[in-house]
C-alpha cells in the first residue's frame, strides 16, 4: 500500500472538508439550523471519501482482494467518515471556547483526516492486502469493528433525528408565540394611537367653542359657561383628567379635573401658575393651526410630582379671538393610566415582558424599578440603550421587527402619530414633530423551552431505550455473525489449505501467485519464486509406508516454513513438491542464504516410526525484479531452475538463467 496514496487521501479529505465548511458558512443562515449543516456536511464528505478511495485504489489489489460486496464496502467507508465528522461537528457545536471561523475550519479538516484515514486504512484497505488466510483471521476483528461502527453511526443518526424533531417543535412554538405577541403589540399600538387621535380631535372641538370669538371672553359669565361645558365633557369622557385654559403668561384661568372618580371645578384661589412648565413654553409658541402633544410623563401639581403617580399626556393648542389674536392656551390632560391599561392586559397573558420606552429609552412601562427614572433626580438614571446599546441601535433603524439576542427575542413596534392627524380643521403638528415611543416585548427563549421539558425528558428516555435495545440487537447479530464466519472459515480452509501439511494447496497458490505478481508490478517491487522438490522421498514411502511419508511431509513443511519470513507464502503443490513466494526481495545473497538454510534443515535426520531417515531437497529460484511477467513465465523459469538443480546432483539450489 503506497504511502503517497494515503497522503493523497488525507489531503483530499482535508481540502474537501475545508471547502464544504466555507460554503456552508457562506450560504447557511442561523434559520436553517445546525442540523441542516451537519447533515449536509457529513453527507457530502462521506460521498467524496467513497469516490476518492475507489479512484485511488481501483487499479490495485484493494478491489480485487475484497471479499465483501462493493455496496457494503461503500457503506462502511461512508459510516466511518459520517460518524467521525458528525462527532467533530457536535464537539464544535457544544464547545464553550470562542474560535474564529478559519480556526474552526482548519481544526475540523485536520481532525477529520487524521482520524478517518488511519481507521479506513487499518479496517478496510490494509486487510485487502493480507494473505487470504490472514484475511479470514481478520474477519473476527472486522465484525467487532463493524458492529461498533454501526452502533455509533446509528446513535448519531437517531440523535440527529430526535433533536431535529425536538427543535422543530420548539421552533414551531416560537413562531406561534412571536406571531401572537406581534399581533397583540400591534393591537396595543393601534389602541394607544387611536386614543391620541381621538384626544386631538376633542381638543379641536373644545378649541372651536364660539365663546372664544366673543369680545367678553374673560367675563365671569363666559368662564362659567366654559367650566360647565368642560365639566360635562370630562364627566362623559372619563379618560381625561384635566381641561385647562392658561393665560398668555401661563396662569390658569379655568381648570376642571377629576378627583376620586368625580368631576370638580377648581375655584379661583386654587388655580396655579404653570409658566415654568415645558408644555406651556412650547404650547404658547404655537401658531393657531398647530397642536401640541407632550411626551408621556408624570403629573406635577404645585411643583411636586403628584402621588400616587399619575402618568399623563397633555394636548394643547392656542386660543384666538375673532381677530385671530392669541388670547390663551387650551390644555387637556389625557390620563396615562387609561393609555397603559391595554399594556397591562397584554402583560397578563404574554409570555414576555412588555416594555414601553420614550425617545431617550427611559422606561415608561415594564420594569417597576426603572420606570419614570427621568422624573426623579434621586433615582438611578438607567436607560435601555445604556444597558443594551446594540439592541436599541437595531430598533432605531426599523419601524418594527424582531431581534434575537442573549437567548431572548425582542419584538418591537415604533409608535408615533401620523404626520398629519385627521381633525376638524386639518391642523398641522407642532413643528412637524410628534412624540415617539417604542413598544417592546422581551420573550425569554428559556420560557418556551421550559414548556417542552416533559417532551425533552421523554425524548431522552426514548433515546436511551432505543440505544439499549440496539446494544442487545447488535450484540446478538455480532455473535451470530462471528459464529457463522468461524464456521465459514473452517469450511473455506478445506478449499485452500492442504489438509496434510496445513499449507496452501495448489489452487490457492496459483491464485496468490497471480495477485503477488500484479502487486509487484503495480509497486515496481521484486518478487522471488522458489520451486522445491524433495530428493530420496520415494524410498520412505516404499520402505516405511505412506503413514511415514505423511509424517515426513508434515515435518518438511514445518522446516521450510521456519526458514522463511513471516509474510512469505508457502504451498504444497504436489506429492513431494513445494513452492514459496518471497515478495520484495532481490538480494541474491539473502536469497541464497535462505535457500541454503532450507537445504540444511531438510538434510537433518527425520525420525519416522522410530526409524532414522534422511532427505534432500532441490530448489529452483527465479526473480521478477518488478518487471511485467505472467505467472506461466515465472513458473516456467522456476521449473527450469529446479530441473537444473536436479541435474547438478540434487540437494542444491539454482537460479534461473533469466536471473543470473
Amino acid at each position: 500500500m503506497p504511502l503517497q496514496r494515503l497522503l493523497i487521501l488525507f489531503i483530499s479529505l482535508a481540502l474537501s472538508e475545508a471547502i464544504i465548511m466555507m460554503l456552508l458558512a457562506s450560504f447557511v443562515t442561523k434559520y436553517t439550523g445546525i442540523w441542516f449543516s451537519v447533515i449536509l456536511d457529513v453527507s457530502l464528505i462521506s460521498f467524496i471519501a467513497i469516490i476518492t478511495i475507489h479512484y485511488l485504489f481501483n487499479d490495485s489489489d484493494f478491489v480485487k482482494n475484497q471479499q465483501s460486496r462493493t455496496e457494503f464496502l461503500t457503506f462502511k467507508i461512508a459510516m466511518i467518515v459520517f460518524t467521525i465528522e458528525a462527532l467533530v461537528m457536535f464537539a464544535f457545536n457544544f464547545d464553550e471556547f470562542v474560535l474564529q471561523q478559519w480556526q474552526v475550519i482548519a481544526i475540523d479538516s485536520l481532525i477529520l483526516s487524521s482520524l478517518s484515514v488511519p481507521i479506513i486504512y487499518f479496517s478496510i484497505i490494509k486487510p485487502a492486502f493480507l494473505p487470504l488466510q490472514e484475511q479470514n483471521s481478520q474477519k473476527l476483528n472486522t465484525t467487532i469493528f463493524t458492529s461498533l461502527l454501526t452502533y455509533f453511526c446509528s446513535a448519531i443518526i437517531l440523535y440527529i433525528a430526535l433533536y431535529m424533531f425536538y427543535e422543530n417543535q420548539i421552533q414551531t412554538r416560537i413562531g406561534s408565540v412571536i406571531q401572537k405577541e406581534k399581533n397583540e403589540l400591534k393591537q396595543a399600538k393601534y389602541s394607544f394611537l387611536q386614543q391620541l387621535n381621538h384626544a386631538s380631535r376633542d381638543l379641536l372641538i373644545l378649541k372651536n367653542n364660539h365663546h372664544f370669538k366673543e369680545q367678553r371672553f374673560f367675563s365671569n359669565e363666559n368662564k362659567t359657561l366654559l367650566e360647565q361645558d368642560y365639566f360635562n365633557f370630562i364627566t362623559i369622557k372619563n379618560y381625561y383628567t384635566q381641561i385647562r385654559i392658561l393665560s398668555l403668561k401661563g396662569q390658569e384661568l379655568i381648570r376642571v379635573q377629576r378627583e376620586n372618580n368625580s368631576t370638580v371645578i377648581v375655584p379661583p384661589d386654587k388655580l396655579q401658575d404653570k409658566s415654568d412648565r415645558y408644555y406651556y413654553k412650547r404650547g404658547i409658541k404655537l401658531s393657531p393651526d398647530d397642536i401640541f402633544i407632550s411626551p408621556l410623563d408624570l403629573n406635577i401639581e404645585n411643583g411636586q410630582i403628584e402621588r400616587p403617580l399619575k402618568p399623563m399626556i397633555r394636548l394643547g393648542s392656542v386660543l384666538v379671538d375673532k381677530n385671530n389674536e392669541k388670547i390663551g392656551l387650551l390644555i387637556i390632560n389625557l390620563g396615562g393610566v387609561h393609555l397603559l391599561s391595554q399594556l397591562e392586559n397584554i402583560s397578563k397573558s404574554s409570555l414576555g415582558d412588555i416594555m414601553l420606552f420614550n425617545e431617550e429609552s427611559y422606561w415608561l412601562f415594564g420594569d417597576v424599578q426603572k420606570q419614570w427614572a427621568f422624573m426623579f433626580a434621586n433615582k438611578p438614571q438607567q436607560r435601555f440603550q445604556d444597558i443594551h446599546p446594540d439592541i436599541w441601535q437595531a430598533m432605531e433603524t426599523k419601524t418594527n421587527g424582531i431581534i434575537e439576542k442573549d437567548n431572548n427575542i425582542y419584538i418591537f413596534e415604533h409608535m408615533t402619530l401620523l404626520d398629519q392627524v385627521p381633525t376638524l380643521d386639518n391642523p398641522r403638528n407642532s413643528n412637524g414633530k410628534w412624540p415617539k415611543w417604542k413598544l417592546v416585548n422581551k420573550v425569554p427563549l428559556s420560557l418556551i423551552e421550559n414548556e417542552f421539558s416533559s417532551l425533552k425528558k421523554l425524548i431522552v428516555l426514548l433515546y436511551l431505550g432505543v440505544m439499549l435495545l440496539m446494544i442487545f440487537v447488535i450484540y446478538t447479530f455480532a455473535n451470530h455473525t462471528i459464529a457463522r464466519r468461524e464456521y465459514e472459515a473452517k469450511v473455506e480452509s478445506y478449499a485452500f489449505v492442504d489438509s496434510l501439511t496445513g499449507l496452501y494447496n495448489r489452487r490457492i497458490f496459483l491464485d496468490k501467485l497471480d495477485k503477488e505478481l500484479n502487486k509487484a508490478q503495480f509497486n515496481e517491487s521484486p518478487l522471488v519464486l522458489m520451486y522445491l522438490d524433495l530428493d530420496y522421498f520415494k524410498p520412505i514411502n516404499d520402505e516405511l509406508g505412506h503413514g511415514a511419508g505423511d509424517e515426513a511431509l508434515k515435518e518438511v513443511a514445518t522446516r521450510i516454513k521456519s526458514c522463511l519470513r513471516k509474510h512469505d507464502i508457502i504451498a504444497r503443490i504436489g506429492g513431494d513438491e513445494f513452492a514459496a513466494i518471497l515478495p520484495q526481495l532481490n538480494d541474491k545473497d539473502v536469497i541464497s542464504e535462505i535457500a541454503q538454510r532450507i537445504i540444511t534443515n531438510i538434510s537433518k535426520p527425520f525420525i519416522l516410526f522410530d526409524q532414522k531417515r534422511t532427505l534432500g531437497i532441490s530448489i529452483g529460484i527465479t526473480i521478477t525484479n518488478g518487471q511485467a511477467h505472467t505467472s506461466l513465465e515465472v513458473k516456467t523459469h522456476a521449473d527450469q531452475a529446479l530441473y537444473e538443480a536436479k541435474n547438478s546432483g540434487r540437494n542444491c539450489y539454482r537460479f534461473s538463467k533469466e536471473t543470473r
